[in-house]
């Protein structure tokens, strides 16, 4: 895409934006498809991290503790994102964090989110899964440092491009952020009259 854009990722205590909270957020801003800069921080939840959390991404409470409330790394997310697109793989989840943490701290922002994984199950459909790790082997990428948040959006990006390249060659339509958002939400069934697939 011909705009500078960036791909989110957050690690949390849980699955529920309204009790659960962000305890690590990674993103990487692109421009001309290329990494252009990175954010990454810790987010002291006030509270403990469950066991199975620290299992899946290897985040202990010892290394969030003397991190900073979501009072004070919201603002500097949004910052860092101003009012550019969002790019996530589960983009209902990440967008549902990043809204109600954002709201928490005072701010209501109004980026739009595109899903990588909605796109994902269109270009990918002969696949069982469209989870970040399963995409990761089928096209070749090696996620650095997976369940963590910078590393996940560092793939994401990874997957989010060869997808994007998948389409241009398959459609011969430029791919832009308006396509994007219609073929996400366009029936399985009917991204065929949309593709060359």
């Amino acid at each position: 895409m011909n705009i500078t854009y960036n791909i989110l990722d957050f690690e949390t205590t849980g699955l529920s934006a309204d009790y659960d909270r962000v305890i690590e957020v990674g993103v990487v801003k692109i421009k001309n498809d290329k990494i252009i800069d990175t954010f990454q921080e810790f987010v002291n939840p006030g509270r403990r991290i469950a066991g199975v959390i620290t299992h899946l991404t290897g985040i202990t409470n010892d290394m969030v503790r003397g991190a900073d409330r979501a009072s004070k790394v919201m603002p500097k997310l949004k910052s860092f994102v101003g009012d550019e697109l969002v790019v996530a793989h589960n983009a209902s989840f990440d967008s549902r964090f990043y809204t109600a943490e954002m709201n928490r701290a005072g701010i209501y922002p109004k980026n739009e989110f595109l899903c990588s994984l909605l796109l994902a199950r269109r270009i990918y459909q002969d696949l069982d899964s469209h989870k970040l790790g399963v995409l990761c082997h089928y096209l070749g990428v090696r996620n650095k440092a997976s369940h963590r948040a910078l590393g996940d959006a560092e793939a994401t990006h990874k997957v989010f491009k060869a997808i994007c390249e998948k389409i241009k060659i398959s459609s011969g339509n430029q791919v832009d952020y308006n396509y994007l958002k219609k073929l996400s939400k366009t029936p399985k069934k009917d991204v065929a009259s949309l593709l060359r697939l």
